[in-house]
């Protein structure tokens, strides 16, 4: 009987957050695409804002499942409340940590297949999508991929490695590394090959740094080494940084290597830190958010409408969101662990959800 009672709450979980995951992330995308429709112009149309928000649609998808999770599972598991149906279970004997347990794998079933695309499939679309919106905005062909973004500019070929995040009096600032020029001659073929360890932008003009340049030439090639150079690029700064994907929307393997890269060079990786800690963390989000509507389900509960779930789970979701923001802002003002104040949270909302599961009604 115990089984069938599990299979049969898990549905009710797994039916409940299906409709609102799908419902909160087209709400999501229609947002997306009304504000990306006022930045229209003669290059990027209405056809491309509507490609642009669907490759963003499983970012989106992504990002809203933890609040969907819990709204889904107040919906679906509260709805059997509202039929009196948890109290013939709680009479049959089944306590209502066993019922909170069954709605809670209900939500992990679905979680791994949502943790799937996060690592495999929004990544590579949100790059994809930012990389189309810079082409057609700037009118030449920019392309994203695992070895960062390749973009036409005038003659040149440039392939920027390591788009760089680091925090900067509470916002993020961008730097570029590893950034690649192949100059074209027209029909003569490939003329210099310009290599800088950082380029950046002072307000008038782009600056490389560290520069290596190989001239081209049928007599041979001339290498020269220069501190800094001009970069007579006519890409604005801050198209460029809009195509940057956000270490949020990176997978772990991306996140690791940034990782790896940033400590070996010395440099801030607060921001890569505490995205990749969100990522590892993401299901234990997720068990304590679906436990933590549970009471609610219970006792009294039975008896809210659908209204009164929908703002229970809104304002749980909200307030574990600031709560979780707050901790890892802390962990960065007092060069706390970021792994650790990125999972207190989680473990602290879950032990509160089980001591009162365990309460008599």
């Amino acid at each position: 009987m115990i089984r069938m009672v599990d299979r049969y709450i898990g549905k009710a979980a797994v039916l409940g957050i299906l409709l609102v995951w799908v419902s909160l992330t087209l709400l999501m995308m229609m947002f997306s695409l009304l504000g990306e429709l006022r930045d229209t112009s003669a290059n990027y149309g209405t056809s491309d804002v509507f490609w642009f928000v669907l490759q963003t649609g499983p970012r989106a998808a992504y990002q809203i499942f933890p609040v969907s999770a819990t709204l889904g599972s107040l919906l679906g598991i509260g709805s059997l409340a509202s039929a009196n149906e948890l109290v013939a279970f709680r009479t049959a004997g089944v306590s209502r940590l066993r019922l909170a347990a069954a709605g809670m794998a209900g939500a992990l079933l679905v979680t791994i297949p949502v943790m799937m695309m996060g690592e495999w499939v929004a990544p590579g679309a949100e790059q994809q999508a930012r990389a189309y919106r810079l082409s057609q905005l700037v009118g030449q062909v920019v392309i994203g991929g695992p070895t960062g973004m390749w973009m036409r500019d005038g003659n040149n070929i440039v392939n920027i490695r390591r788009p760089i995040l680091t925090a900067d009096r509470g916002g993020q600032s961008i730097s570029f590394q590893k950034v690649d020029i192949y100059n074209f001659d027209g029909f003569a073929g490939l003329k210099k090959i310009t290599h800088a360890e950082s380029a950046f932008f002072d307000g008038d003009q782009w600056t490389l740094e560290n520069v290596y340049q190989a001239d081209i030439s049928p007599s041979g090639i001339a290498p020269t080494y220069v501190d800094r150079a001009p970069w007579n690029s006519g890409v604005k700064p801050e198209l460029l940084e809009s195509a940057v994907t956000r270490p949020s929307y990176m997978s772990l393997r991306v996140l690791w290597d940034q990782l790896e890269y940033m400590q070996s060079n010395g440099l801030d990786d607060q921001v890569y830190r505490s995205a990749f800690w969100e990522k590892v963390f993401y299901p234990f989000v997720i068990i304590a958010l679906v436990l933590a509507g549970m009471p609610f389900v219970f006792g009294s509960s039975r008896h809210h409408n659908l209204g009164s779930r929908l703002f229970i789970g809104m304002t749980l979701g909200g307030l574990f969101m600031l709560i979780n923001g707050a901790a890892q802002n802390l962990a960065a003002a007092y060069a706390l662990p970021i792994a650790l104040s990125t999972l207190l949270p989680s473990v602290l909302l879950t032990v509160v959800a089980v001591i009162f599961l365990r309460r008599s009604v």
